[in-house]
């Protein structure tokens, strides 16, 4: 290293003095000052090396790193920390579990926060991808078709009591009346009793047009059925339309014209519409394809008994309406038997006994 580096300061010098030794022409007065500045420059720079060479060790690596090796900031997309951080549990353990996922859409694989895995093809690394960029921008256009719309599937029973949840909370919902409402304090406003046999509300949700035109497949016979026939006090239906983005919010009042012509006025005390982002409670009920209607079934305290999507068949609707029934039935009394021991009234007794 040491001869390497005296060899290359020999052949500066001879440069140097070449250069020095030379006559350049000096034509102008600008000419003379950047020779001057030229000449200064090998000056320096061959005082440089006439002196002892040092070199200045940075030591960039931490302790438990070895310093024969460079290590990088991952450029590559493979190369990512832990994928189960904190806020992905959070959310992770919010989601509703009873809801069923369609074998053969996307929505089983995706994670909290719209991301899937997906493994490098090589290494076989995993590492997190935004949706979008895993599955492509219309991935959800092509979810419908594998899915026939139905990106979850129908309960096929009721949610048990003990393993239900409760509906996620979403405030500063406008109705068609002018009045702000928050969910799911909106579901259970008429029940003083709190008890959860009380009322059963039908929930329906839809972010796009297309989905609000299947949602009429579950609403219209549920109110034929039961909030206008025999105890129609217990039975609700509430509407949700989620309009997420900024435009939408500017668009406000065209949105809400439109929807009063086409939901009768009846209806407009139960028509709420939201604008702002809702993906964390979409994340919740897996809803994640934004195109399609979900329904719900909510018991008497707010907590999600029964889940639907897509457009409702005769048999998924026979199977809501029987559900809806049973959450308005109270539960029957079980009389307790006594267990003590001993003669029955009336019964004879020997002596011997």
């Amino acid at each position: 290293m040491a001869s390497v580096f005296q060899h290359s300061r020999s052949c500066c010098q001879q440069r140097l003095s070449r250069a020095l030794t030379s006559t350049p022409k000096i034509s102008s007065p600008i000419s003379s000052a950047l020779a001057q500045r030229k000449y200064s420059t090998f000056s320096i720079f061959a005082s440089s090396l006439s002196a002892q060479p040092r070199f200045l060790h940075v030591n960039t690596c931490t302790p438990h790193q070895s310093t024969t090796k460079r290590h990088f900031s991952p450029k590559s997309p493979f190369e990512q920390p832990s994928l189960f951080d904190a806020e992905y549990e959070r959310l992770r353990l919010r989601r509703n579990k009873h809801i069923r996922m369609h074998p053969d859409g996307h929505g089983k694989d995706i994670l909290p926060g719209n991301y899937v895995i997906k493994k490098h093809p090589k290494t076989g690394q995993e590492r997190k991808v935004i949706l979008e960029h895993a599955l492509g921008y219309f991935w959800a256009l092509k979810e419908l078709s594998l899915t026939d719309n139905k990106p979850i599937l129908s309960n096929e029973s009721i949610i048990p009591a003990a393993e239900a949840e409760k509906f996620p909370t979403l405030n500063g919902l406008h109705c068609l009346n002018d009045e702000v409402v928050n969910i799911p304090d909106f579901f259970t406003r008429n029940n003083d009793s709190k008890d959860a046999t009380a009322q059963c509300t039908l929930v329906a949700l839809s972010c796009k047009d297309f989905g609000a035109k299947l949602l009429p497949s579950w609403t219209k016979p549920f109110d034929d059925v039961l909030r206008y026939g025999n105890g129609s006090h217990k039975y609700e239906t509430v509407r949700i339309t989620i309009n997420e983005g900024r435009i939408a919010k500017l668009l406000s009042p065209l949105i809400v014209s439109g929807t009063k012509k086409n939901v009768p006025e009846e209806d407009h005390g139960r028509t709420l519409l939201y604008y702002g982002d809702a993906g964390e409670m979409r994340d919740i009920l897996r809803m994640h394809n934004i195109y399609t209607g979900y329904v719900f079934l909510v018991d008497g305290i707010g907590r999600v008994r029964w889940a639907g999507s897509g457009e409702g068949s005769e048999e998924e609707v026979e199977n809501m309406i029987r559900f809806a029934r049973e959450l308005t039935t109270p539960p029957r009394k079980v009389l307790r038997q006594s267990n003590t021991s001993g003669p029955r009234v009336g019964k004879m007794v020997s002596q011997h006994d």
